[in-house]
C-alpha cells in the first residue's frame, strides 16, 4: 500500500477519535464568530479530499469524493451517540464542501504540474 493510503486512513482514524471526545470535554475556544465550528469543518475535510485526491484518484477517480462525503455524513451520525455531541446537518454540509474543495485544488494543482 502506497503511504499516502496509510495517511489517507490514519487520518480519517483521527476525525473519528476527535468526534469521540465527549461534547463537555471539548476547550471553549477564546476566538468565535458564529462560523468558526463550520471552517473547522471545512479545512478538516478538505484535507481528507486531498488525501483521498492523492490516493485513490487513478483507480476509483471522483468516487472517492462520494465515499468521504458519506463519512463526513456517518460521523456527523456517530457523533449523535457520544454525550455532549449531536449530528449537525450544517456541518455535514461543510464537510462535504470541503472533501470538494480539497479534492478539486489537488486536481488543478496536479493537472498545472503534468
Amino acid at each position: 500500500m502506497k503511504k499516502i493510503k496509510i495517511f489517507f486512513f490514519i487520518y480519517i482514524f483521527l476525525i473519528l477519535v476527535v468526534s469521540s471526545i465527549p461534547g463537555n470535554s471539548l476547550p471553549k475556544s477564546w476566538f468565535s464568530f458564529g462560523l468558526q465550528d463550520k471552517i473547522y469543518h471545512l479545512v478538516e475535510y478538505s484535507i481528507l479530499g486531498v488525501l483521498g485526491y492523492l490516493s485513490y484518484s487513478q483507480s476509483i477517480g471522483y468516487k472517492i469524493i462520494i465515499y468521504c462525503i458519506l463519512f463526513g455524513i456517518l460521523d456527523e451520525l456517530y457523533q449523535g451517540l457520544i454525550p455532549g455531541r449531536f449530528p449537525n446537518a450544517f456541518d455535514a454540509i461543510a464537510d462535504g464542501l470541503g472533501v470538494i474543495l480539497g479534492y478539486t485544488i489537488s486536481k488543478l494543482i496536479s493537472k498545472k504540474y503534468d
